[in-house]
């Protein structure tokens, strides 16, 4: 519901995008990179809350009185002499396998209760329930805003090749782009995830950072030098952070589940 939500608001975002952009860039990316966010976080967490060996919610009920109850209504069923001739010799076979199938469910039910009243029996251990952290979806959120401002100045930045030709300027910036702003910015997010999205120390971050950082960095080279290279060559430039944002909804998505993992 929450990423259909965000979802309709981005709907109505992009139909009114340039006139907001014109008016202004900063607030049109602050507003924008908080909905594509959003979206983000509350796709990670539907993910990572998918569990498909297990169900979401299980119910184990092993209840003496319940099994006192279908003894009951096998007494009944069985006549008034209490050996059960009378209902089978009217049975046909079908119902026959029918009865036999339901001894033996009575008889597992008996089981689970001498179990119970037994030393032996360990309870099974509770299924944990999985809740929507909206904490976590504000923190997340808050990280984009942040970025927001950082990203408009790094495309503001980002104009110094404007002057070069075509392909070395394209070129230039996907360079500066991945090799200065990628890394800080990969680095400022796992510490941001571990000490405030998770309330942890500078030594977890360190510690977090020293585990999945180069191989995140990594994969962030083979993801966004393609991306970014598509988006300084045929992207007009007031689409250019949105563009990379967009894409970001998915690598956004990678971030939140990796730093959770790690």
């Amino acid at each position: 519901m929450i990423i259909l939500i965000l979802g309709i608001f981005l709907y109505k975002l992009t139909t009114k995008y340039t006139n907001l952009y014109m008016r202004s860039s900063l607030v049109t990316i602050l507003v924008t990179n908080l909905v594509l966010y959003g979206i983000s976080e509350s796709l990670a967490q539907s993910i990572l809350s998918y569990r498909a060996d297990q169900p979401m919610v299980s119910f184990k009920l092993h209840d003496p009185a319940a099994a006192g109850d279908v003894r009951e209504r096998d007494d009944g069923e069985r006549g008034e002499d209490g050996d059960g001739r009378g209902s089978l010799g009217s049975i046909d076979e079908a119902g026959l396998d029918r009865f036999i199938d339901y001894l033996r469910q009575d008889n597992e039910d008996q089981r689970g209760v001498d179990l119970i009243d037994s030393d032996e029996y360990t309870p099974a251990p509770a299924v944990p329930l999985t809740y929507y952290q909206f904490n976590r979806l504000a923190g997340f959120m808050c990280w984009g805003f942040i970025m927001g401002f950082m990203q408009c100045w790094w495309y503001k930045f980002l104009q110094i090749y404007s002057k070069d030709p075509k392909f070395i300027e394209v070129l230039r910036k996907v360079l500066a782009d991945q090799l200065c702003y990628s890394p800080i910015s990969l680095f400022c997010f796992f510490t941001y995830g571990t000490m405030v999205l998770e309330n942890g120390t500078w030594d977890d971050a360190k510690n977090k950072i020293k585990k999945i950082y180069p191989k995140t960095l990594m994969i962030n080279y083979s993801v966004w030098f393609p991306v970014q290279f598509v988006n300084f060559l045929v992207v007009p430039r007031a689409f250019q952070v949105p563009f990379s944002s967009s894409i970001s909804v998915l690598w956004n998505c990678f971030l939140s589940m990796r730093n959770s993992a790690g």
